[in-house]
């Protein structure tokens, strides 16, 4: 309702005010008699208190927002909680709180629980939480609440909108899977393997003589200190495999689960330091070469967050971003040709590539799945189809194949 209307509405109603006002004061002139002048002494204290809600200063009310679950998942309980203060005790009857949200979709969802009846009395502060069941992925916008003040029979009645903005961004949903690395991969026709040896500089085993190229940060200082001989730590070697994952970025019947295999993968891989990159497809592709520290999965994360399905699946250049070996693990759920042939045209060795073919088993397309499924094993590319509930044993089934 625009400022204008508002004006509109609460001049008539202040005018029906008056109008009963003035009405029952002159059929008490010209009617006399007790009844009479009971019925207008007995309406009086009510259209006194409409006056005055009338110029009440709604102006001065405040509202605070917390988000009582800052992290949740797709499919996740949100806990909202709002503290409404004023700076008077001016009795206030029925007073309705509602919250706004961008999205129509959530309005929906939660119904009834966006909306709140306050009794205030001479408080000046109350509070309200709510919940709303199953969230969906996505990010959400908390535009403010709008408060809603009545007399007693409805009269007099006058709103403000508080701008309270939040933004609730809401991950995927990531499921524990059993992390395998690949046993052997081949780059450039050469046999390699995927697993790279990489320092965990976080647990020292023993300490050896300084040689040329070793870190500064390596270095022992309490023997050196003692035997003024430099000796560096050694360190437990961990194995780190490279996988750089492709998520095909086209609307599917099966997108929500796409996004939640692939952050499942990136999360669980990162915690085996498993050396990251990411592409999601898509009129503009996102790339995310380097995955290594928490900050570059947590930016990973929102992306998955906030990624919408798309109508093309235009892939980046990864070249760069592949070039020493490893494996593509290949998310989808429509292994069509034209989008296989697109990440063959920028991989050399057929053989890195596993397509994990995300599915139905009662989908009516999964007979035209299967066809393309069999014209990417012709091509050499490893296969592997998963329902959601197998998403844990990803890494298992693939290894097997």
């Amino acid at each position: 309702m625009t400022t204008a209307r508002k004006m509109i509405d609460i001049s008539s109603r202040l005018l029906f005010v008056l109008f009963v006002l003035v009405s029952t004061f002159v059929f008490a002139m010209f009617q006399g008699g007790m009844v009479s002048w009971t019925i207008f002494y007995i309406i009086l204290p009510f259209i006194i208190y409409s006056l005055l809600l009338f110029f009440y200063p709604m102006s001065k009310m405040t509202v605070e927002r917390t988000i009582r679950t800052p992290h949740v998942q797709n499919g996740e309980k949100l806990i909202v909680s709002l503290s409404i203060k004023r700076k008077n005790r001016f009795p206030l009857l029925y007073t309705v709180v509602s919250e706004q949200w961008a999205e129509p979709e959530i309005v929906v969802l939660a119904g009834e629980k966006l909306k709140r009846l306050f009794v205030f009395g001479f408080r000046q502060e109350v509070e309200w939480e709510y919940e709303i069941e199953k969230i969906p992925r996505g990010e959400h916008i908390l535009q403010g609440v709008k408060v809603e003040i009545s007399d007693f029979f409805g009269w007099l009645r006058k709103t403000k909108f508080i701008e309270v903005e939040n933004m609730i961004l809401v991950y995927p949903k990531m499921t524990g899977i059993h992390y395998v690395p690949f046993n052997t991969q081949y780059d450039q026709g050469t046999m390699a393997s995927p697993l790279n040896i990489v320092k965990d500089t976080t647990m020292a085993t023993g300490v050896r003589n300084y040689q040329s190229g070793d870190r500064v940060t390596w270095i022992h200082w309490k023997s050196f200190a003692r035997t003024q001989t430099l000796m560096t730590k050694e360190f437990e070697d961990r194995r780190s495999q490279e996988l750089f994952i492709i998520m095909d970025g086209r609307e599917s019947k099966m997108f929500e689960e796409l996004v939640e295999l692939t952050a499942s993968i990136l999360k669980e891989a990162s915690n085996h330091q498993a050396d990251l990159a990411l592409m999601t497809t898509g009129p503009k592709p996102s790339l995310f070469p380097f995955i290594q520290s928490e900050e570059q999965l947590h930016m990973a994360l929102v992306h998955l967050a906030k990624i919408k399905p798309a109508n093309e699946a235009s892939l980046a250049d990864f070249g760069t971003t592949f070039q020493h070996g490893g494996s593509i693990v290949l998310i989808t759920g429509n292994p069509d040709g034209p989008f296989i042939q697109s990440v063959l045209l920028s991989v050399d060795n057929v053989e890195s590539i596993i397509c994990m073919v995300v599915v139905k088993r009662d989908d009516p397309a999964l007979q035209r799945i299967e066809e393309d499924i069999r014209l990417a094993k012709s091509k050499g590319i490893t296969v592997h189809l998963l329902e959601q509930k197998q998403f844990s044993d990803a890494f298992k089934e693939a290894v097997r194949l």
